[in-house]
């Protein structure tokens, strides 16, 4: 019995105050994409393995939690929602011939390693921008990151900006091996000088590439690196996502957000699908990115349509951790009142709860139970949010309003109480 109380590694509660924080906050961000025009999907919790395996997913096949139906067939709870809406994109839209806008927020699951101090079920709340392949496109979901961080109280953050294609022109350069050029990218994420040096001696790597993949570690910092990166090397696509990212931060001086991004040519991604800018979005008090997103243009092909996609998914419990070490007020106050009476007053107590409620005013009615005093009501409803209680206690035709801050009482009769008195 003691066991079944507690959760499973990896999963949490979340109730009361801290449960209303996350719901204003995600009513913030759903605000942001409500602004920018964008429709509102909902896919399935778990779904066909085959949708997020292989080159379609961001997570490994032993990270995914795995069921099989009557059928026989794999299934698995969504580890990511990307690949998800690339499906319905393709079952959907497939003859549209206009941008396609979609916004979405659901639970994800990622079965991690024990001990490791990380959530295996998180919440996403994020946007897809499909069909346009400009970097206005870019622009536009970078700026709704921002207006995101913006609308949740945050003013200190930063969007670091990344292209693969940069590194991808160095592999292709250099002719390596899809195994070599796995190799280096992880020692660049990892910003391991010494790895990137052995790899490219291995490898047999000239000078001045190897120097090129070198730098990879240090190349981040304001638009200023871009010219510099642009001259360090000589193919055709590392300098073309250069100057895909200086379109980029001209658009972002056009939105007025140009102070908010920086750019990392070292931000390599695990995920196989990220076809050009990738992004993180960063903030005090939280050890991991709070957003992340790019490009995608391959990844509704593996589905059956192609055509170019950029999007984001904010991690929310890491926003929420931010938000709390930063002390960033969620106002979660809503006027609210107990009405309380005696089981003789259960009519008028009830006809009075629901002409509230018609009016939007929220009521907790609550008969009063001879186990419980006035002072124990008043203590429940300090805690729960509750600002006054209407006790009908002894006459029909009057009841006794108790502010909970300062315990004052006074007496209005049910017309007044109807007319506008509180």
């Amino acid at each position: 019995m003691e066991k079944l109380i507690h959760t499973p590694e990896g999963v949490r509660d979340i109730y009361a105050e801290e449960c209303k924080k996350k719901r204003i906050v995600m009513e913030q961000l759903r605000q942001v994409m409500n602004l920018y025009h964008y429709d509102e999907i909902e896919t399935p919790t778990f779904e066909y393995f085959d949708v997020f395996n292989g080159e379609k997913g961001t997570a490994a096949s032993n990270e995914m939690y795995k069921f099989f139906d009557r059928e026989n067939n794999t299934l698995v709870l969504r580890p990511d929602m990307t690949p998800s809406i690339a499906r319905c994109v393709s079952k959907y839209f497939s003859n549209e011939k206009h941008h396609i806008r979609l916004w979405y927020q659901g639970q994800t699951f990622k079965n991690l390693y024990r001990l490791q101090g990380k959530l295996n079920e998180y919440t996403q709340l994020g946007a897809e921008l499909i069909g346009d392949d400009t970097s206005a496109a870019d622009g536009e979901v970078v700026s709704m990151m921002i207006d995101c961080f913006l609308a949740v109280g945050l003013k200190e953050f930063q969007v670091s900006i990344g292209q693969v294609d940069y590194f991808r022109g160095l592999v292709e350069e250099a002719g390596l091996s899809k195994e070599t050029a796995n190799e280096l990218r992880m020692a660049i994420q990892n910003k391991n000088a010494f790895a990137i040096e052995k790899i490219c001696r291995d490898a047999d790597v000239s000078p001045r590439l190897s120097s090129a993949f070198s730098n990879l570690t240090s190349i981040y910092g304001g638009v200023e690196i871009l010219e510099a990166a642009k001259e360090a090397v000589s193919n055709d696509r590392s300098k073309k996502a250069i100057d895909r990212l200086e379109k980029l931060y001209r658009i972002m001086e056009y939105y007025g957000y140009e102070s908010y991004v920086s750019f990392d040519l070292g931000m390599l991604s695990n995920y196989n699908y990220y076809s050009g800018v990738i992004f993180k979005g960063y903030t005090y008090g939280s050890g991991s990115p709070v957003v992340t997103g790019g490009r995608y243009n391959g990844l509704v092909k593996q589905f059956g349509v192609d055509t170019p996609s950029v999007g984001f998914a904010f991690l929310v419990d890491e926003l929420m951790m931010a938000l709390l070490h930063q002390k960033v007020e969620i106002d979660t106050h809503k006027e609210a009142t107990m009405i309380l009476y005696m089981t003789q007053h259960q009519k008028v107590a009830t006809q009075l709860a629901q002409f509230y409620r018609s009016k939007a005013r929220t009521v907790q009615l609550t008969r009063k139970s001879s186990r419980s005093t006035l002072e124990e009501y008043i203590e429940h409803c300090k805690k729960h949010g509750i600002q006054r209680i209407i006790y009908w206690k002894d006459a029909e035709d009057k009841a006794v309003v108790i502010s909970v801050a300062d315990g004052s009482q006074q007496c209005y009769t049910l017309d007044e109480l109807k007319g506008g008195a509180l």
